[in-house]
């Protein structure tokens, strides 16, 4: 991925700078927000082996299938309880939008994190998917290359997230 890339969990920073850091080297985000964000990045990214190496108990076998049809769009963290560099237990609560073929929805999670031996892992979940009504006319409502882009970044479609197919 390029480096002047938006990063896909909405911090505004280049995905370098950001979730990309801790993509590349597991276990070194410093806090459970921090986790969470990288965490919904790299399902964005369909990086299913950082998602499988910062969770307490293995990845779903069908995780990355269910997931390949899936456009996550936008995060927003709703609260955050505890999980600072100095906890050993946090929880962040979360809206993560997405499209999947004609319909638009949205994951909402209160996911609870623990630190072991210094690193931070998901534990566990409670969600509920909220899904809309099918998109009329699907085919007629794609985003165009000089469009804005999906994720929320500000930019043109094509200099964003077409970059990334």
């Amino acid at each position: 991925m390029a480096n002047s890339l938006p990063c896909p969990c909405g911090s505004e920073s280049q995905y370098a700078d950001c979730c990309g850091i801790f993509h590349v080297n597991p276990g070194s985000a410093p806090t459970a927000e921090s986790l969470m964000r990288s965490r919904y990045s790299a399902f964005a990214l369909g990086q299913f082996d950082y998602i499988d190496a910062t969770q307490a108990l293995p990845l779903a076998e069908n995780a990355e299938d269910s997931n390949g049809r899936t456009l996550w769009t936008k995060l927003e963290i709703i609260s955050t309880e505890q999980g600072m560099e100095s906890d050993t237990t946090g929880k962040v609560t979360f809206a993560a939008h997405f499209k999947e073929g004609k319909h638009t929805g949205c994951l909402k999670e209160v996911s609870m994190f623990e630190k072991q031996q210094g690193k931070w892992f998901y534990v566990s979940g409670e969600h509920r998917v909220e899904e809309n009504p099918p998109l009329p006319n699907a085919s007629s409502t794609k985003t165009g290359r000089n469009d804005p882009c999906t994720c929320g970044s500000g930019k043109k479609y094509k200099k964003c997230c077409a970059t990334k197919n």
